[in-house]
């Protein structure tokens, strides 16, 4: 582990005050050294009602670990969230399919942290534009007693946007090149079910493997190379 992310985690495990997470930052963090063959990692998804964190709710949750640069299916997990409040999934159902009566009896918050967190715990965090993932996972955290996890973040469309180094910037992303359909597409990936938390976990996963396989290999290619 890196001293800067070393001191992050010691920090964090001193402000915190949810016990799950304080279990979790017990575990050491991955070196920036690290090669992707033997880097513990997890891809995560949240489906929510909206893209503000300030605001906007995590209604499911899916992640997968990836273990010597291969998913572990074994380990994959999606978790329901029941929505605070009263305003309920309100017109986000339109993009993620889920209604208010399929969450009548999903977990709430907390419990969601407390299954999620022991899986992050020790592992560099996988999303494609993992800038969503990480805000709603700070919010979930601040409204729990938890802190800023100092985990590292692996962005796969930070990555994608990498290997288009060659392309215009502009075009590419008005043509939609940067989404985890076109990025999987691009590498040979069958298209992959949208909008359930743990299978675009699992096409992000595999999004992440090909680029690794595309950037020289999981012996060589290391987490600085993706953090």
């Amino acid at each position: 582990m890196s001293p800067w992310r070393e001191w992050r985690r010691r920090r964090a495990l001193r402000q915190c005050r949810l016990p799950a997470q304080r279990q979790a930052l017990g575990v050491p963090l991955p070196a920036p050294s690290t090669p992707f063959e033997r880097l513990p990692a997890v891809a995560l998804d949240f489906e929510t009602t909206g893209l503000d964190p300030a605001h906007d709710q995590v209604l499911s949750a899916g992640w997968v670990p990836i273990e010597g640069g291969r998913l572990c299916m074994g380990g994959a997990r999606e978790v329901r969230v029941r929505p605070r409040g009263e305003g309920g999934v309100g017109q986000s159902a339109t993009i993620h399919g889920l209604l208010d009566s399929d969450l009548a009896g999903a977990a709430d918050e907390r419990a969601l942290l407390e299954e999620l967190l022991p899986a992050l715990a020790g592992r560099a965090i996988v999303a494609h534009a993992a800038g969503i993932e990480r805000g709603f996972l700070r919010a979930l955290l601040r409204r729990h007693g938890g802190v800023p996890l100092p985990n590292p973040f692996i962005d796969t469309l930070a990555i994608a946007r990498t290997l288009l180094a060659g392309s215009d910037p502009g075009p590419a992303d008005a043509g939609g090149l940067l989404t985890l359909a076109a990025a999987r597409a691009r590498h040979g990936l069958p298209p992959h079910s949208q909008h359930s938390a743990v299978a675009d976990a699992m096409a992000c996963a595999e999004l992440l493997l090909a680029q690794v396989e595309a950037m020289g290999g999981g012996a060589r290619v290391c987490l600085r190379d993706l953090d």
